[in-house]
């Protein structure tokens, strides 16, 4: 029996924050798909596991949220709109085909708020510089994925997206001859070569 996947049990196959983010609908390829982000506790949870935000100012956001429910579940539903857009949009891509107008203008909106939030700061240990979107709002979560996806469209890397076969995951190939296939080989590989495998024997009986 498959035990079911939680935000929890979830692993970061993507190889980049905002894939991993589109990743918290599983089994896309359904007509039901699971959803893993019920509340903005999820979404705090998802950081945490991704450690895309460190865990003193998830604590933060986790207060916030409890003390203006309101606007956590604005956010959090914010958050979800951005993780279907980018979806379409990295879907697009790896059709090789040109993105939709509304799309982009969807897209330059949310990089425009997350942008406007960085900060300049100095690390007089290591001598230089660094842009940071570091501000305690419930839409931290928001910025961060959209930095991440932002620098990843403004590069030739993102040719190397693709998504499994089989689960619908969304991924980005590393390997050094762009061959990876699967999300995962201990997963969706392993099961694909064993459903394979159990076809060809009842075949050759």
């Amino acid at each position: 029996m498959t035990t079911p996947v939680t935000i929890s049990s979830l692993k970061p196959d993507g190889g980049i924050y905002c894939l991993d983010f589109l990743n918290t609908l599983s089994d896309r390829f359904k007509t039901d798909p699971t959803e893993l982000l019920q509340t903005y506790k999820d979404l705090s949870l998802w950081c945490h596991q991704t450690e895309i935000i460190s865990p003193k100012i998830i604590q933060t956001l986790e207060r916030l949220a409890k003390d203006y429910p309101v606007k956590a579940a604005q956010a959090f539903d914010k958050g979800l709109r951005l993780r279907e857009l980018l979806y379409t949009i990295f879907r697009q891509v790896i059709s090789r085909k040109p993105l939709a107008d509304n799309d982009l203008l969807t897209l330059n909106t949310y990089i425009s708020e997350a942008y406007t939030n960085l900060e300049f700061s100095w690390d007089k240990r290591l001598g230089h510089g660094q842009l940071s979107l570091s501000a305690p709002g419930l839409e931290l979560p928001i910025w961060k994925i959209v930095q991440s996806a932002a620098g990843l469209l403004a590069t030739p890397q993102v040719k190397a997206v693709k998504q499994c076969p089989r689960c619908g995951k969304l991924f980005l190939d590393k390997s050094k001859n762009g061959s990876r296939r699967w999300c995962s080989m201990a997963t969706c590989g392993d099961v694909t070569k064993v459903t394979r495998f159990q076809q060809k024997n009842k075949k050759t009986k």
